[in-house]
């Protein structure tokens, strides 16, 4: 799966930390990376492995699947050994799963198309 989001300064002060803070090693920063790809998987995979680059960059996703990724990865990070969903990312999830679902067409064969494509 492909990842679209860097440690920020955002994710950074979630997590308790400053953007320049002394306190954060190199062990911490690995934590970080790992359970941000662990939680774009998580989300993708819940949304739909099929969906492509186009769905998650497009203004109105990207904010929520930012969102989304970063509730869940803060969760993982700070609480490992209860490694759950919060309930706002699981609602997020299901918005962008409908978002998602209603960019597709199912077209006369069967198959599916992006909304606003036709099959010759």
């Amino acid at each position: 799966m492909t990842t679209y989001l860097k440690i920020d300064d955002g994710l950074k002060r979630s997590l308790g930390y400053l953007p320049d803070d002394d306190a954060l090693d190199s062990s911490d920063e690995e934590r970080m990376e790992a359970t941000l790809k662990g939680a774009e998987n998580y989300v993708q995979g819940a949304i739909g492995e099929d969906a492509d680059d186009s769905f998650y960059k497009d203004d109105s996703v990207f904010e929520l699947y930012k969102l989304a990724v970063n509730a869940i990865a803060t969760n993982w990070f700070l609480h490992p050994s209860a490694a759950v969903s919060s309930t706002t990312a699981k609602q997020i999830i299901g918005q962008l799963r409908g978002t998602y679902d209603e960019s597709k067409v199912v077209n006369d064969d069967g198959a599916t198309s992006e909304l606003g494509q036709t099959n010759s």
